[in-house]
């Protein structure tokens, strides 16, 4: 009996042990999918020398609107921000009045001018009046001395004589009245000048008052804030609003004492957009003063920047970077880099041949990393133009992850 139970046993193992010979070996589990990243290749650059300072933007020219007369304001004929010329009137006060007392004192030169032309008319009248009488004059004095002589004679009686004397009388008696009439004449057409230069006077001084009424634009440039309203009473001298020439705008800018040596004229100057702080517009400085803040312990300089596309505010604080020198190097993405342990890394895509065929791999390399500039730092040690660098998804790396490069918006757009 145990005989034929130790051969059961046996067998009965090696069906066990044949039909676990028959279980196939578990599959190998499957390599994850290379991970989708964005590659930027490396460029030559210009790294800059900078330092970022606040400053105040001061308009290229502003001047304060003043009445020069006392006045109600009867109109506005702006708007605050609105661009106006040389010229251009802003404010009206009480224009019914003296435009009335324009036009009566126009009118009065227009009489004026009317009443020299009838005394010019009348002193030609008088002045050939008075030819004719001294023609006549002439002719009695011609045949008065032939009848004289005719007397002395005897060939005509003395009563004819007398006759052609009193004739003679009569005609220079005649030629003093015309004479008189004439200098008449002239005096008054004397007098209707002095009248004309007058009314042209006063109807300049009405016209002054005029002028006066219109508070007019001294410069072409942006009209700053009003706040007063028609009807409001103003007086001489008080300033109503300004107008800025914002072409172009000086930046005041306190520099610490301490680059004083660093600080000269002609260095670039980029304004900065605040949140992104991209540079908005760019200038040099023109002006390095002589003489330090004794407060501040600065030095102020200036720089001027163009306002073609009218982002720039009269008294407007801004951010602006002074770049004290450039030279050639590498920029590398802040997206790029990772820190590990106060290393700062960056993964490089490389090619690599695997089982025969072209795998691209993460490869990590510390860097050595300067200041940021833009959106990216400046590359002291560690990579070259031409790096293929990951820009994305690079918390989810280590070295040697197989990655797979996809074309990112920025470049699909220049497709």
């Amino acid at each position: 009996m145990k005989r034929y139970s130790l051969l059961g046993i046996t067998l009965l193992l090696s069906s066990l042990t044949a039909a676990c010979g028959k279980i196939e070996a578990p599959a190998k589990a499957s390599s994850p999918p290379p991970a989708s990243v964005q590659l930027q290749t490396l460029q030559s650059s210009t790294l800059q020398d900078s330092t970022d300072f606040v400053g105040t933007l001061e308009a290229e020219q502003t001047v304060q609107l003043k009445p020069q007369i006392d006045g109600r304001i009867d109109r506005i004929l702006v708007k605050p921000g609105d661009r106006v010329q040389q010229g251009d009137p802003i404010f009206l006060l009480n224009l019914d009045q003296t435009a009335s007392e324009v036009n009566s004192a126009q009118a009065n030169v227009n009489a004026a001018v009317a009443a020299r032309n009838t005394l010019v008319q009348q002193l030609r009248v008088a002045q050939s009046q008075l030819t004719s009488a001294q023609s006549e004059y002439e002719l009695a004095q011609v045949n008065n001395h032939r009848y004289q002589y005719l007397v002395t004679q005897g060939a005509v009686d003395q009563a004819t004589g007398d006759q052609y004397a009193t004739a003679l009388k009569v005609k220079s008696d005649t030629v003093k009245q015309a004479q008189e009439q004439v200098k008449a004449a002239r005096a008054a057409v004397e007098q209707a000048d002095a009248n004309i230069h007058k009314a042209e006077a006063d109807a300049a001084t009405a016209r002054v008052s005029l002028s006066f009424k219109q508070v007019i634009a001294p410069i072409s440039g942006a009209v700053g804030d009003i706040t007063l309203k028609p009807g409001d009473y103003v007086t001489t001298g008080q300033v109503l609003t300004t107008i800025n020439q914002n072409e172009a705008f000086d930046l005041q800018l306190p520099i610490p004492i301490n680059r004083s040596d660093e600080l000269r004229t002609g260095l670039s100057v980029q304004l900065l957009e605040p949140n992104t702080e991209q540079p908005l517009s760019s200038g040099r400085i023109y002006f390095v003063a002589s003489k330090a803040d004794p407060t501040a312990q600065s030095i102020l300089a200036r720089a001027r920047f163009s306002n073609a596309r009218g982002y720039l505010r009269d008294a407007q604080y801004v951010k602006a970077r002074v770049i004290w020198n450039t030279k050639p190097g590498v920029l590398v993405p802040t997206t790029a880099v990772t820190t590990i342990g106060g290393q700062n890394f960056v993964f490089t895509a490389e090619d690599k041949i695997v089982n025969g065929k072209t795998q691209t791999i993460a490869h990590q390399i510390p860097v050595t990393l300067g200041a940021i500039q833009g959106q990216n730092y400046q590359v002291v040690k560690g990579l070259k133009p031409g790096d293929r660098v990951i820009v994305s998804g690079i918390l989810k790396l280590q070295e040697g992850t197989p990655v797979a490069p996809q074309v990112s918006n920025t470049a699909r757009s220049a497709l």
